[in-house]
């Protein structure tokens, strides 16, 4: 199984510009768009709304103030799901 970036950047859309952009793009701004000159040269790649969010979010859980977050929540031990009930109110 590819890792979700790669199977992105598999279907990304390429679109050649023709004219200078309108602030409306006639397709739907998903995955990754790559817009290229009538060369065929790289000009901008468009993240779509939901893959930026899913980069954002890999990359936050990578952020070391995070890990350590988890690694002292790691070090506390198990705790039973009945005692996250309690302290929870349910």
């Amino acid at each position: 199984m590819l890792n979700p970036y790669l199977q992105a950047l598999i279907n990304e859309k390429i679109v050649t510009l023709k004219r200078l952009p309108c602030l409306k793009f006639p397709f739907p701004l998903e995955g990754i768009i790559r817009l290229v000159d009538q060369k065929g040269k790289t000009v901008a790649l468009i993240l779509g709304k939901e893959f930026f969010e899913e980069i954002e979010e890999d990359l936050e859980c990578l952020s070391p103030r995070f890990l350590a977050t988890l690694g002292k929540s790691r070090r506390s031990g198990r705790v039973s799901s009945k005692e996250i009930e309690h302290k929870l109110g349910l």
